[in-house]
């Protein structure tokens, strides 16, 4: 726990504040098989009706829109997720190429609670554990928050989750530190996604990123786009591609990519891609 979660902070939680700001630090594995990991910075933004969870990179891209006017991101589009206090229902927004698709989840965590405790960071946490996502988590939650909410989709617990990780290590998540907003915070890409998201189920949505595995350059091949000495194409990585003899290499290059980065925090939603042939 970083030493900017500061006691002074914990113990008093702003009751006229419209928007509680979590920030965690996320450290993954995003190949199960590799020991390279990843770190991001993931925001929580606990408002009266409803929780937003996003990549800070949505936060920044929203900070330079609100003084400029300009929209811009910097790095990959990631997706959002947000909760309905009353109802508990998840809403996963997924952001693929021009469309976007609506997840709709409502997890039931069974939490067992530890009888372990531990003070990090001049927090007083307590153990507790689950199975969930096809995986083994072991939280550590803290009563000085009035809320029961955590990263991603965990919640349900009798306090805010400043701590949690599998046991395999995959993921680990762990509170930064906290921000009480008296005006109530809603980052412009929810509004843009809540309008534009088109509600799909899990296997349909599967079934899609299985799909782009199978032909990533569908579009080159339906006829969509041409390319030739007149025509170039630019793609996500920064590749530019001259020639239409290129786009073999580039298909091995984005399916070995998606097979190799396939370690979803819900490990048993995972697509089950088949073998990469060049």
């Amino acid at each position: 726990m970083k030493k900017l979660l500061l006691l002074t902070v914990l113990l008093y939680i702003s009751l006229s504040a419209q928007t509680h700001r979590f920030i965690y630090d996320v450290v993954y594995r995003p190949d199960s098989t590799s020991a390279e990991v990843r770190k991001a910075n993931y925001y929580l933004d606990i408002n009266p009706d409803e929780t937003f969870y996003y990549e800070r990179s949505f936060f920044v891209s929203d900070s330079i829109e609100k003084v400029s006017g300009l929209r811009t991101f910097n790095g990959k589009v990631t997706d959002l997720l947000s909760k309905k206090i009353k109802t508990k229902q998840y809403v996963l927004y997924s952001i693929q190429s021009y469309d976007v698709y609506k997840l709709i989840d409502e997890p039931k965590i069974n939490w067992k609670i530890e009888k372990e405790t531990k003070v990090s960071s001049s927090i007083q946490a307590q153990k507790a554990t689950a199975r969930f996502g096809g995986r083994n988590w072991i939280a550590w939650f803290a009563k000085d928050f009035p809320f029961q909410e955590g990263p991603y989709k965990f919640h349900g617990l009798p306090g805010m989750i400043i701590e949690i990780y599998d046991d395999k290590e995959n993921y680990h998540f762990s509170l930064n530190r906290s921000e009480n907003l008296t005006e109530t915070q809603l980052i412009s890409f929810y509004k843009n996604a809540k309008s534009r998201g088109i509600e799909i189920p899990y296997s349909k949505y599967k079934s899609m990123l299985l799909s782009y595995y199978l032909d990533p350059i569908k579009f080159i091949n339906n006829g969509d786009v041409k390319i030739d000495e007149n025509n170039k194409l630019g793609l996500d990585d920064g590749r530019i591609i001259y020639k239409p003899e290129e786009l073999r290499q580039y298909t091995f290059d984005e399916q070995h990519r998606i097979k190799k980065y396939n370690n979803p925090i819900e490990v048993d939603k995972a697509v089950k891609y088949p073998e990469v042939k060049k």
